[in-house]
């Protein structure tokens, strides 16, 4: 996939950072109670810094690649839940505690909740473009066109991707565009016309993902529900495009 530039991230990412800053504190305080230390002594602290750093860096790094929307973000995720959880439970083969068994059973739940809501997150049409740069012909095979406006800006462009609440469309030609913009979706013969807050674009600017506010239909106007009506009825799906 292309990676992306995101302008309004969402809840989940700033729950999954901060749970990965605490994942660290977690395997912290875990180490200083298994060995009768006081977890606010700032010199066992910096020991814990010189004995985990490598996971330190694991989890800062993760954080970043969360952050910035890329496409391993997910298996960063996975990877920094994995070695926490391993040095946690290697811990206890050394010294069985029944206090940590529950914290690490927690922690493990925990983890694999923020990674569902994470995985359906990394799925919204809005930051998912459905193509890449090294697709054998071209970005899409099939094109649903549409036109995007917005504060003077005019560009013609055709939808890649599709759900509900939101969609990424691939533009011909580079261009920024405003935070609101008005989506009009050509398809059988009819306009779909929906106001839609851009929310990414990537990085050469020939692709943005808007998402939708539901707003009541107007008179003579198709909409983008009815338009996703139709396609579901059809049973018309974004990989088609490709």
């Amino acid at each position: 996939m292309e990676q992306l530039k995101v302008r309004k991230k969402e809840t989940i990412i700033y729950n999954v950072i901060i749970f990965l800053v605490l994942s660290f504190f977690f395997l912290y305080t875990q180490h200083a109670y298994r060995h009768h230390l006081s977890p606010f002594s700032l010199v066992y602290l910096k020991k814990e810094l010189e004995l985990f750093w490598y996971l330190a860096v694991v989890l800062v790094v993760s954080s970043f690649i969360i952050w910035k929307h890329h496409r391993f973000a997910i298996y960063f995720y996975q990877a920094s839940v994995f070695l926490v959880s391993f040095k946690v439970i290697e811990g206890l083969f050394i010294e069985f505690n029944k206090i940590i068994v529950v914290a690490i059973f927690f922690y493990i739940v925990i983890s694999y909740f923020l990674y569902q809501l994470l995985s359906f997150y990394f799925n919204f049409a809005s930051i998912n473009p459905n193509y890449s740069k090294s697709d054998l012909f071209g970005p899409l095979l099939k094109t649903i066109p549409c036109k995007l406006k917005g504060d003077g800006v005019e560009i013609l462009g055709s939808l890649s991707n599709w759900d509900d609440e939101s969609c990424f469309v691939k533009l011909e030609t580079a261009k920024e565009l405003p935070g609101s913009v008005q989506i009009i979706v050509s398809f059988r013969d009819r306009e779909f016309v929906q106001t839609g807050e851009v929310v990414a674009s990537t990085l050469d600017l020939t692709g943005v993902g808007l998402k939708f506010e539901k707003v009541p239909k107007e008179i003579n106007v198709f909409n983008w529900s009815e338009f996703m009506e139709i396609v579901h009825e059809l049973g018309f799906q974004p990989e088609r495009l490709r």
